[in-house]
């Protein structure tokens, strides 16, 4: 039953990725669709999944589906290193650098604002 839960979640985020990839630009070879995938993808995990969905005690096969279904459908390391190959290919230094370095520290960082943003709501 879990492949099932697994599943159905990922439709919806393999979805949203493809969506995010086909309408945002890709401005000067900079990959903007897969980063805010990723972006969305380690925020909603952190605040969402682990955060609020764990501290409600929320059913344990909708944090399956909701955690690794659809935020893992959403995000993509696959996408996120092909692009940082094809730039490094394309002898795209710069956008590459800042390809990784805004992928990595923005990841980073979501992950980081969903777990601040559950935390200052617990301490009011």
């Amino acid at each position: 039953m879990n492949y099932v839960v697994v599943a159905f979640f990922a439709f919806f985020g393999g979805i949203l990725r493809y969506l995010l990839g086909v309408e945002l630009p890709i401005f000067h070879l900079f990959p903007i669709g897969t980063l805010t995938a990723n972006y969305i993808g380690c925020f909603l995990f952190s605040w969402l999944v682990k955060q609020i969905m764990v501290d409600r005690e929320i059913n344990g096969r909708l944090i399956l589906g909701v955690g690794t279904g659809f935020c893992g459908g959403l995000t993509t390391f696959s996408s996120f290193a092909l692009d940082a190959v094809q730039l490094l290919q394309k002898q795209a230094y710069l956008v590459a650098f800042l390809y990784l370095f805004a992928s990595i520290v923005g990841g980073l960082f979501f992950v980081w604002l969903g777990e601040a943003i559950v935390k200052k709501k617990v301490s009011e």
